[in-house]
């Protein structure tokens, strides 16, 4: 017990700090995720100190049941049918009414959503909302996350069972034999070709992604002004300054340019599928102006040779070790000796934290993975690449891994 309340004094300390820092005006969350993250881990680490065992395993309870209650509610419309002025409140009976359920089947959803805060009993009959309730109404990045972890993350893992002992009990890398195909009975199809054989999921999927952007910063703490001396002088500004692989609709070449004065947009590359590189050219962003959107697959020959600087950012998680090392071959293969590979994704320490551990299982059923710095270094060195440098953004696993050809 004397180790408990060492722990506890010491996490205490940290939240006492915080909370003076916030009442004096020393201390910001606002924007600051290092800050928050540490916080939040200390409230946790408070909970885990305490917990036993059985308390462990009936936090799965409401853990399950809210993300299910979430996923109803919001197919259903309750959210919106909850009133949003301040203070108001709606009784189960009209919510049921106006939803047209049965009252005692929103009743002991909605009891599930009290209990974890989500929303607020008023009286023995009345509901209302708090301030994490209104994100979950309509189709955006996190009802759409919600969406994609319920429909098709959870009976994947629920598949797992069957999937190992089928298969083996081995790390589930191949494309057309993950756990996302074998749990739609659709094996010999990648996970991809599941999602886009429904355009209401892959929809979903698309606006899903969009949650987990500012987990990826585009640069983070990289400075790649560098590039831009060089760019001006060499090759009569002909020679390709930065392509991004599989860089959807130029979202991540917005924001290098961006960060990076001088460098011109007109010199920058954007690469991803024929089908949403066509798009993307049918946007006509002002900021984009000049950047040529090219159609490819990053699994054949890369078409610009000899870029100065080739990124690739939030894609090798999707792959399997084997695979990626064929992806990067590709880059490298087109890299002039002074060419730099920019690999922006989560780099997990050992052991990792639960979120990046969590998200690593979560890839594994599409025959995804995380990766460790080691991970990383293994299948760069495999791909011909050596590693110059590894900058990591604070506050969380997101890091960018600077290459050359070896």
């Amino acid at each position: 017990m004397a180790d408990v309340a060492a722990q506890l004094e010491a996490l205490a300390q940290t939240l006492t700090t915080a909370a003076k820092g916030l009442r004096e005006g020393t201390l910001s969350l606002q924007g600051n995720e290092a800050e928050r993250t540490k916080l939040t881990k200390a409230a946790k680490d408070v909970i885990g100190a305490l917990e036993l065992p059985h308390d462990t395993m009936m936090s799965w309870v409401p853990a399950l049941t809210q993300i299910t209650a979430v996923r109803l509610f919001n197919k259903w419309k309750v959210f919106e049918s909850i009133p949003l002025e301040p203070g108001a409140t709606i009784s189960y009976k009209d919510l049921a009414a106006k939803v047209g359920a049965d009252v005692l089947l929103i009743t002991r959803l909605a009891w599930v959503l009290v209990g974890t805060g989500i929303l607020k009993q008023v009286g023995a009959d009345q509901v209302a909302h708090t301030a994490k309730s209104p994100v979950y109404i309509g189709f955006n990045p996190i009802t759409a996350m919600t969406r994609l972890i319920f429909d098709d993350n959870i009976p994947a893992f629920v598949a797992m069972v069957k999937y190992f002992d089928q298969f083996g009990l081995k790390e589930p890398t191949g494309k057309l034999d993950t756990v996302t195909a074998f749990s739609v009975n659709k094996l010999g199809q990648t996970a991809y070709d599941v999602m886009l054989g429904d355009p209401d999921r892959t929809a979903n999927f698309m606006m899903a992604m969009t949650a987990l952007e500012h987990e990826y910063p585009y640069l983070g703490s990289y400075d790649l002004s560098w590039a831009v001396p060089s760019a001006v002088a060499e090759d009569n500004g002909k020679r390709p300054l930065v392509v991004d692989v599989g860089g959807g609709k130029g979202q991540t070449i917005k924001a290098v340019v961006k960060a990076t004065p001088g460098l011109p947009v007109s010199r920058c590359v954007v690469e991803d599928l024929p089908n949403v590189a066509e798009e993307a050219k049918t946007i006509n962003d002002p900021e984009l102006a000049g950047v040529t959107f090219l159609g490819m697959d990053f699994h054949d020959e890369q078409p610009v040779k000899g870029a100065l600087v080739y990124i690739i950012r939030r894609c090798l998680h999707n792959y399997g070790d084997d695979e990626c090392v064929l992806i990067l071959q590709k880059i490298t293969n087109a890299m002039a000796p002074d060419s730099r590979l920019l690999i922006i994704e989560q780099v997990m320490t050992n052991p990792p934290n639960e979120y990046a551990a969590g998200f690593d299982i979560f890839m594994s059923v599409i025959g995804g993975k995380e990766r460790t710095y080691e991970i990383f270094e293994d299948i760069t060195s495999r791909a011909g690449l050596k590693i110059l440098q590894l900058a990591r953004n604070p506050g969380t696993d997101a890091a960018l891994i600077e290459c050359v050809k070896a």
